[in-house]
């Protein structure tokens, strides 16, 4: 038996928000609701039955953006090392920065408001530390302390990234994941060498011909 289909609204919210990636790959810092809505192929005056305005709408593609990231990481590496699931997922958000500052900039507009940018984020990170702390992986879990560190410090990243992607090379991503790991208890070769095989794998995903 087929599921239900969501109600119209949904579907045009969800259609908008799909015409937004579109958008945003294409145009960056660019986009307009006027060259969403025209990707949508919705009335102009839809948009704003949805969102107050384009910082809104940028938000909202933040929101569901990491949330995608989170997910597909985490299928991705299901059953793998707890080291190498931290080490793609952070290499993902910070390469998706260096790709889409406009997006970054959202995100960070997101991590100043006093709840997290999305739950599923945040679920994730806290399994994630807390599997590597039981399996001997990591010196420390999921306590609160531990998921500032990281959270902060992967924000701290984004805005040096937003602020001159330029000066952005090979070795910056790397050098974030390492450290990171190595605050989590991995020593630092092997930190090193799980965050250039992320930046390798990340690279070589995104190259691959659609």
């Amino acid at each position: 038996m087929s599921e239900p289909r969501p109600p119209k609204r949904e579907r045009t919210r969800a259609k908008l928000i799909a015409a937004g990636f579109q958008v945003l790959a294409e145009r960056g810092d660019a986009l307009t609701a006027s060259d969403v809505v025209a990707e949508a192929d919705v009335a102009n005056g839809t948009f704003y039955n949805h969102f107050l305005d384009r910082d809104d709408f940028i938000e909202t593609l933040a929101r569901e953006s990491l949330k995608a990231i989170t997910v597909d990481s985490a299928e991705q590496t299901e059953g793998a090392d707890p080291a190498w699931r931290f080490a793609v997922a952070s290499t993902r958000v910070l390469e998706a920065a260096v790709h889409q500052p406009l997006w970054a900039r959202a995100v960070l507009r997101l991590a100043e408001r006093p709840s997290p940018p999305h739950a599923t984020v945040q679920r994730h990170l806290r399994n994630d530390l807390a599997t590597g702390l039981s399996a001997g992986r990591f010196s420390h879990g999921d306590d609160p302390v531990t998921v500032d560190l990281v959270t902060g410090t992967l924000i701290s990243a984004l805005r040096r990234i937003t602020a001159d992607v330029e000066a952005v090379d090979d070795q910056t991503i790397p050098a974030v994941v390492t450290r990171l790991l190595e605050a989590i208890g991995i020593d630092r070769a092997e930190a090193a060498s799980l965050a250039d095989s992320a930046g390798r794998k990340h690279r070589a995903s995104t190259s691959e011909p659609t």
